[in-house]
């Protein structure tokens, strides 16, 4: 018997065809070994994915590290618009409450009396117009909000923002901004109204206790509400009626549409920063409020009550000044980073920055 034939030389079944050859030009298969990464493994010709970045931001997602970089990054570009104009229309809302004040004085109404109890002690006046410094830095603030809200749009291009350019932004949403602000009071004069109230009318109709047992729970309620409320639909509605140029309605459902499913992102971010400009804030007042209870203490009368007021003033002009700019740009820049990550405005804003010349270097 001949050798037995191997299968390479056993002859193919009946009916085999060869395969046929491959198109001209194709070389063989890939070999797909194991992978190798090697350090770098990406080829000399390789380059990372252009990030633009025209102006204070990066148009992408932005993290909190971004939100904070662009907010200082916009506030030195553009100083005279976000601390000059700040510190203007601070004061500026700071004449009435003055006004007020000096004419209480000249009517020997304000006093701040410690030596003699029976003369006039009148701190809670005195107290009274500190307060009343606050409710006007309250509708600054807003207006502050607006102007800072358009400057930092432009500073995410790239461009930089006058006090004049600034102002005229702004200029015709005032009174929307304003409304924007009354409309935040009456939800809170609301949510904490009715919570008081049915705890009094417990209280005087049933007994303390009972007042108590209910109107706590309903207070704390009330605020958890409040700061849902706050966070859903009146942080972002500033942004939206000064950059879309809205109605105060309209600015509120954009609001809720951009913060859904981004509540606690939102309001992490706002807890985050409100802690860092209280301790700003703690750093410029804590002195000034020194300089107020000095002089209410050291000085008689309607002289040691007007240094403790002006004091206050001051404070609140100062603080407001320093702070809002800040806090504003983090809160305008949420909005932005919000619109990236569910409208796709960074193409947008590319293509817009791709036709223009950026000012701000």
């Amino acid at each position: 018997m001949g050798e037995p034939v191997s299968d390479q030389q056993q002859p193919p079944p009946p009916g085999w065809q060869p395969p046929p050859a491959p198109p001209p030009g194709y070389g063989p298969p890939p070999a797909y070994g194991a992978p190798g990464y090697g350090a770098p493994g990406y080829g000399p010709g390789w380059m990372p994915p252009m990030v633009h970045k025209p102006g204070v931001v990066a148009l992408r997602p932005l993290s909190l590290g971004d939100l904070y970089d662009g907010a200082f990054k916009t506030i030195r570009r553009n100083p005279g618009a976000m601390l000059g104009l700040s510190f203007l229309v601070c004061t500026a809302f700071m004449v009435v409450p003055t006004l007020i004040t000096l004419g209480l004085a000249a009517a020997g109404n304000l006093a701040f009396a410690l030596s003699d109890a029976g003369s006039g002690f009148d701190t809670g006046l005195a107290s009274l117009m500190q307060d009343l410094g606050s409710l006007f830095g309250s509708f600054a603030t807003v207006i502050l909000n607006g102007v800072v809200m358009g400057v930092v749009g432009e500073a995410v291009l790239g461009r930089r923002t006058t006090i004049g350019q600034a102002w005229a932004r702004v200029r015709d949403h005032v009174s929307r901004l304003i409304g924007l602000l009354l409309l935040d009071i009456g939800v809170a004069a609301v949510l904490f109204g009715v919570a008081a109230g049915i705890g009094l009318v417990l209280g005087f109709q049933v007994g303390l206790a009972e007042g108590l047992l209910v109107g706590i729970p309903l207070g704390i309620a009330a605020l958890v509400g409040f700061v849902f409320l706050q966070v859903r639909y009146f942080l972002l509605a500033p942004a939206a009626l000064v950059l879309e140029r809205t109605t105060v309605f309209a600015a509120l459902r954009r609001a809720g549409e951009l913060s859904r499913a981004q509540w606690w992102r939102l309001f992490g971010i706002q807890l985050l920063t409100a802690l860092v400009v209280g301790l700003v804030s703690e750093v410029v007042a804590v002195p000034l409020a020194g300089v107020a209870l000095a002089g209410g203490f050291l000085l008689d009368g309607t002289v040691g009550a007007l240094v403790f007021v002006f004091a206050s003033y001051l404070s609140q002009i100062l603080v407001g000044a320093l702070t809002t700019p800040f806090t504003s740009s983090v809160t305008a820049l949420q909005y932005v980073d919000q619109r990236i990550r569910k409208e796709a405005l960074d193409v947008e804003l590319i293509a817009a920055s791709q036709r223009m010349q950026p000012t701000a270097g």
